[in-house]
């Protein structure tokens, strides 16, 4: 809608974007400063306590970072890094670093959004498109890790199950419905590393999407991961998502990847230029929260990548193993 105001020089359609993310916004636990991810609309209470990176909170996050760029607005990059401390404070669970030191596996958990207890021990699929959030805000490394869970659980199955128990070791619901996710995680993380691996995860998963879920007339869900039963049903973010980030992972030329600074992916995965346009709104009618004026926010920029990721493995093989042992896989 943002985007829609600034084309058409019409400010209401992102005033109003805006009113409901602080809307929102206002409605954080008071305490914890999480989000809840059932929302009643009409009463602005919460329904569900449930706080984590999945279903009904992905998108929130993806789109403060991603308005940030857009727009240029440094009240969206506040609420965003914000949240991603608060995420980072509650939901993170394992050892500091991702690439150094002892502990566990790095592992983002879902909470409860008053007290920032364990509220439950699945993760869902939806929680893999977190790594490209964490690319584009910069934490590389974090984004390393996220992103090597999620391929363990991918080995161990061929596909991505709707919701694994990290503490059972089993899916809670076995189904995949060809979600890019993963895939697109993969992507942005081949875009900002260069790595050959994220190449041979991409071959990964190209080879297992042909070899468990092509048909005749396409591709389809696979119902139970378990023993790759399939349903009579392909999803349009299939062709949209999935297959558009498999294809710009390899086609290393295409003009998008050679021009990364000029676009941006919607989380349906449409291609938005970054322009001047939409970075200098002709009105003022959208005032700066008085919650963040006291924040000194400059242009944010990441670390620079390290070089030797494209000759290394971007998480050490130690680690790499020590993920593969605790989901269930004897070797890679």
């Amino acid at each position: 809608m943002g985007i829609l105001s600034r084309l058409l020089n019409d400010p209401v359609y992102e005033n109003y974007a805006r009113r409901a993310n602080k809307a929102l916004w206002s409605v954080r636990d008071k305490n914890t400063g999480l989000l809840g991810n059932v929302i009643n609309a009409a009463s602005g209470q919460w329904i569900g306590k449930l706080s984590g990176l999945g279903a009904g909170l992905d998108s929130f996050y993806e789109y403060l970072i991603k308005a940030f760029i857009l727009f240029g607005d440094n009240e969206d990059y506040a609420m965003f890094d914000e949240m991603y401390k608060t995420i980072k404070l509650y939901m993170r669970r394992g050892r500091a670093q991702c690439n150094h030191g002892e502990g566990g596996h790095p592992l983002f958990v879902n909470v409860d959004m008053s007290t920032g207890e364990l509220y439950s021990t699945w993760i869902d699929s939806l929680q893999a498109s977190f790594a490209g959030i964490q690319v584009l805000a910069g934490d590389v490394e974090e984004a390393i890790c996220t992103h090597a869970l999620y391929y363990v659980i991918w080995k161990r199955y061929g596909v991505l199950p709707e919701r694994y128990n990290w503490k059972l070791l089993t899916p809670d619901i076995s189904f995949y419905p060809l979600r890019p996710e993963f895939i697109e995680s993969t992507y942005f993380l081949y875009q900002a590393t260069k790595s050959p691996f994220y190449l041979h995860v991409g071959q990964e998963i190209l080879s297992n999407l042909n070899q468990f879920t092509k048909t005749g007339c396409g591709y389809a869900t696979v119902h139970s991961v378990q023993d790759m039963s399939l349903e009579d049903r392909m999803e349009s973010f299939f062709l949209s998502e999935t297959t558009k980030y498999l294809y710009l992972l390899f086609d290393t030329d295409n003009h998008i990847n050679t021009h990364m600074d000029r676009y941006l992916f919607t989380t349906e995965g449409h291609v938005i230029p970054i322009m001047s346009q939409f970075r200098e709104p002709p009105w003022l009618s959208i005032s700066t929260s008085p919650s963040f004026s006291s924040m000194n926010i400059s242009q944010p920029s990441c670390e620079a990548v390290d070089g030797d990721l494209r000759y290394t493995l971007p998480l050490k093989s130690k680690y790499l193993a020590q993920i593969s042992s605790s989901i269930g896989l004897e070797s890679y």
